[in-house]
């Protein structure tokens, strides 16, 4: 590669493939794109990345290193959900899922996990927070703790039911009265079914001085779509759109290196210029022996991620699986050990 004095210097863990291409960026400085570089990412750089993420101080994200992976995970720093604010002299802090590494992962994939890991964190939280009460204990049907295999041997064990009777307007009013979100209400502004059948629901936000959701801070008006008009539908319609005001919340204000990456605001149609503008590089005349290097790379990389399957029951289930769709391209999963059927 041709020496030049304003490329653009490359991130710890980062090194350019011999002869790769380099764009003139608007500035006028020159970038190697990231689909260009090889990775060697270590603890130490992953947190150099983090390092320039920032999110919520109620949010902090730890990089470690466990039996030599490294790891992302994000704490939650708040109260007990399942506890009045007034037995809770201070707040405490739990972890969520433990998010692997992979060396080889380019930079902004790891941007990308931490930020899908903010994400799933707070959703866990959120769907903690959505309590309905029934026979007048309050409950968290929402929640991610719930007994999967207990739930389902316990629809097994019931006769089907019929479809469940629409809802009146006054009766899921009477089932938001049932509702609390993170101490806040729900009051049934309007109902209003659309020529292509959906139900439209728009609620009111009672909210309290003690909730402690960001995104529901000036938010006056929640509204979702439902297909159909019963107690299922309307809660979990109402489900998801908590959610997505969490995600929506995170897509604006998680920032690396000061930029909102994957804000709304951010020029969408700019992206996509860029993009174009990088793509496509290793394509030009000068560049076919780094385009068949570049290739052969991307599949030794590919290999690196292929499962290794030993013999088991799910083993020849997944074989069976895939025989169906005959022959696949791409790099296929590495069966080790030959099967009696085959």
């Amino acid at each position: 590669m041709p020496k030049t004095t304003n490329l653009e210097p490359l991130l710890q863990g980062e090194s350019a493939l011999d002869n790769a291409p380099h764009t003139t960026l608007q500035d006028g400085s020159l970038c190697i794109p990231q689909h260009y570089l090889s990775y060697q990412h270590s603890k130490a750089s992953v947190e150099a990345l983090v390092m320039k993420i920032s999110y919520s101080d109620k949010y902090p994200i730890f990089v470690t290193e466990e039996d030599k992976h490294i790891v992302i995970q994000i704490g939650i720093i708040g109260y007990d959900n399942y506890q009045t604010l007034e037995n809770q002299p201070h707040a405490k802090i739990v972890y969520g899922r433990k998010w692997r590494v992979e060396p080889n992962l380019p930079t902004s994939e790891i941007i990308q996990t931490v930020f899908l890991a903010i994400k799933k964190a707070r959703e866990h939280e959120i769907r903690e927070l959505m309590r309905l009460k029934i026979n007048n204990v309050m409950t968290t049907p929402f929640n991610s703790h719930h007994d999967a295999p207990l739930i389902a041997r316990s629809v097994k064990e019931k006769h089907p039911v019929s479809e469940a009777n629409e809802l009146s307007k006054n009766a899921l009013q009477q089932i938001l009265n049932d509702i609390e979100y993170d101490g806040n209400k729900f009051e049934l502004n309007h109902l209003e079914r659309r020529d292509s059948g959906q139900w439209l629901v728009e609620l009111q936000l009672q909210q309290q001085s003690s909730s402690q959701l960001n995104e529901l801070k000036h938010r006056q008006v929640i509204n979702y779509f439902i297909d159909r008009l019963t107690i299922n539908h309307s809660l979990h319609g109402l489900m998801t759109a908590l959610i997505q005001l969490s995600d929506r919340h995170v897509e604006e204000h998680f920032l690396y290196d000061g930029v909102a990456r994957f804000s709304w605001d951010l020029d969408l149609m700019e992206i996509a210029r860029l993009s174009a503008d990088t793509r496509r590089l290793h394509l030009d005349a000068d560049k076919q022996s780094f385009s068949h290097r570049w290739r052969q790379m991307n599949y030794m990389t590919d290999e690196t991620r292929v499962p290794l399957i030993t013999h088991s029951p799910l083993a020849e289930k997944l074989k069976t699986l895939l025989h169906q769709f005959g022959p696949l391209e791409g790099v296929l999963p590495k069966f080790n050990y030959v099967s009696k059927k085959m």
